[in-house]
């Protein structure tokens, strides 16, 4: 599946406290990616934090540079 921004599901995730989630109906399994600022390659989640029940940060790794980063809600794709 080619990553999409879906703001809608990217807030439940992180209201939920989970980097991935599943669809109940397909039992399709939805994670979180960002692009690479250095390579613009769909990078993987490295590492979350949590504020309670919810995420407070997700730290991104590219899988091509290796570069760590964050982005906010907004630059973050569901694959």
């Amino acid at each position: 599946m080619e990553p999409v921004r879906d703001t809608k599901k990217v807030k439940r995730m992180f209201a939920q406290g989970q980097p991935a989630l599943v669809d109940a109906q397909t039992g399709y399994k939805y994670t979180m990616v960002a692009r690479c600022p250095k390579d613009g390659n769909f990078a993987s989640v490295a590492r979350i934090e949590r504020a309670g029940q919810s995420l407070s940060r997700v730290t991104f790794q590219c899988t091509t540079c290796f570069t760590e980063f964050e982005v906010g809600q907004d630059g973050i794709y569901i694959r």
